[in-house]
């Protein structure tokens, strides 16, 4: 019996964002296929998620949960579909990436941004600024900017363009002076995105039925099963 299987691995994080320097990690995220036995059997305890975090932040979702994920609106899960960095890959994956759009949910799409981004707010300093606030401050713009992409276009964008100059000064110079600038930010992509989400709410919605026939016919056809 073979053990997991990746079906795709790419590059996410500030090198798929372009937001990087020479210093920056390596953030890699993958979809991986457990061994039919393991999800099955009643006496085996199938861990979804897979994550080592050093200086390769090294992440691998299962790919029942993975699709489960994907329709939940999730950025960071969707950019496993869309990164054009891609590391492995096999005919499941380029599967999985040929039909990324069935995994599209606008309502989703929308609560998951603004969840994601309050989470990031709630997680800043904004009156005393620390070490961390950058981190979340960015986190915050690029989802919401994301989001807002994905709404109208139907494409997410895995390269940050808009506000980038900002995110860059944020990520390697930020001072507290930036916090102004970046609440008036947040400000307007709330708005952006209730705005985008009126006008194409009713413009992507997953296929379940693929979705689920899809993985029956990915698992009949694993190697080792």
């Amino acid at each position: 019996m073979t053990d997991k299987q990746i079906i795709r691995k790419v590059v996410v994080g500030s090198r798929l964002h372009d937001l990087y320097n020479e210093k920056s990690d390596y953030d890699y995220r993958a979809v991986h296929m457990s061994p039919l036995i393991d999800i099955l059997s009643p006496y085996k305890k199938n861990k979804n998620t897979d994550w080592i975090e050093g200086d390769v932040d090294n992440t691998s979702y299962e790919l029942t949960e993975f699709c489960k994920m994907a329709t939940q609106g999730n950025m960071t899960i969707h950019e496993i579909l869309w990164s054009h960095k891609i590391l492995e890959n096999t005919p499941i994956g380029e599967e999985l990436f040929e039909n990324k759009h069935k995994f599209c949910d606008s309502k989703r799409i929308f609560e998951a941004s603004r969840g994601y981004a309050s989470n990031q707010l709630n997680k800043m300093n904004l009156h005393s600024p620390n070490d961390r606030t950058p981190k979340f401050m960015i986190a915050y713009i690029r989802v919401m900017q994301q989001g807002i992409s994905f709404l109208n276009t139907g494409r997410l964008n895995c390269r940050i363009e808009a506000n980038r100059d900002f995110l860059k000064e944020v990520k390697w110079n930020f001072k507290p002076e930036l916090v102004p600038q970046a609440t008036s930010i947040f400000q307007q992509l709330e708005k952006d995105i209730v705005k985008a989400y009126e006008s194409n709410k009713e413009k992507m919605s997953p296929d379940i039925e693929w979705i689920e026939e899809f993985i029956l016919k990915a698992y009949k056809g694993r190697r080792g099963v």
